[in-house]
């Protein structure tokens, strides 16, 4: 009996230096392997041709498709009125210590005429896209931007537009704010039916 629990005793000590010894490597390997998609403060970097910046705020389009015959959220649906409904997804950061705000709707579609180049109200309020964001400091968020557009137009990018504060949190001056937005260029994916 004796020998039985001295046994489990010594097998339990094994177990545990073996789980505390795992997670040692672990941990140190994780300081030597270099992130592939992450700058020193370890927001991740957007791939330059899908990246802009404007104001304080960096957009990413992550996603972008066209040829979509409805829109579904949790409360209604919808068909779109002009032909076809675009879907964007893009991830906004915020590089600066000090809060900035996002706005969905001063973001705009190109290649498509002027009165579809907005985001459509409709679909966004269906998908439950809030019509403005304040992001924190050294954060970010993931949107969705949806446009009702005629089936023939064929839509080019994205004019993104960020803030327009005057400064950061240290007060370096007035940011880099192109009035009209700072173009995203890119071909959507064909999400119609088939």
């Amino acid at each position: 009996m004796r020998t039985r629990g001295l046994l489990s005793w010594r097998g339990a000590l094994l177990v545990l230096a073996a789980l505390i010894l795992g997670g040692a490597v672990g941990w140190a390997l994780n300081d030597l392997i270099p992130t592939a998609n992450a700058d020193p403060s370890g927001s991740p970097r957007p791939t330059p041709s899908r990246a802009a910046t404007d104001g304080h705020l960096t957009f990413t389009l992550e996603a972008f498709g066209c040829g979509l015959t409805a829109v579904q959220g949790t409360h209604s649906e919808g068909e779109p009125t002009a032909g076809a409904f675009c879907r964007l997804r893009l991830r906004v950061d915020n590089h600066d210590p000090d809060f900035h705000d996002y706005v969905y709707a001063n973001q705009r579609l190109t290649g498509v005429p002027a009165a579809n180049a907005k985001p459509d109200a409709f679909a966004m309020a269906v998908r439950r896209q809030v019509d403005r964001i304040t992001i924190g400091g050294h954060s970010a968020v993931e949107v969705e931007l949806w446009f009702d557009i005629p089936k023939t137009a064929k839509p080019t990018g994205l004019l993104v537009s960020g803030d327009n504060d005057p400064s950061g949190f240290r007060g370096d001056g007035p940011s880099l704010h192109k009035p009209g937005g700072v173009s995203l260029r890119a071909t959507p994916a064909d999400l119609s039916p088939r």
